[in-house]
Parts: C-alpha cells; sequence; structure tokens
C-alpha cells in the first residue's frame, strides 16, 4: 500500500448545542409555563371569591329590603 503523504489531517465533531445546555432550556421553560400556570389558578380562585362575595353581598341586600318592604307598616292606614 502506498500513500502520497505521510501526514494526515484529524477531523473531530462536536455537538453545536450540548445536551446539559439543553436541559437547562428545557427546564427554564417548563418552570416558566408552571410558574405562569399557577399564576393563572391563583388570579382565577381570587376572581371567583371576589364574584361569590359579591353575589352574597347582593343577595343579602335583597333579602334585607325585601323583609324591609313586608315589615313597614301601609302608609295611609290609621287605626
Amino acid at each position: 500500500m502506498f500513500f502520497s503523504e505521510l501526514k494526515y489531517t484529524h477531523v473531530e465533531s462536536e455537538a453545536a448545542y450540548p445536551a446539559l445546555a439543553l436541559l437547562c432550556d428545557i427546564g427554564g421553560a417548563l418552570g416558566l409555563i408552571l410558574g405562569s400556570t399557577m399564576l393563572t389558578f391563583c388570579e382565577l380562585a381570587d376572581f371567583l371569591i371576589i364574584l361569590a362575595a359579591t353575589w352574597i353581598k347582593v343577595r343579602a341586600s335583597a333579602h334585607l329590603l325585601r323583609r324591609q318592604r313586608s315589615v313597614a307598616p301601609a302608609r295611609g292606614v290609621t287605626s
């Protein structure tokens, strides 16, 4: 066997995006998504609590108003 030159070129390839960097980026994205999801759930719970409190307050004041009207004496009636 005959080689034209006694030199050789060593070619080595490596990943352009290391596996550890990929895992870190995936973890960061998952943390961001999970955090925004938890924030959304907390805001939804806050909204529902405020909505329920307002509904209860309106129902209670309507009930109190109906009670006051039924108890109040009629005008113009003398005994």
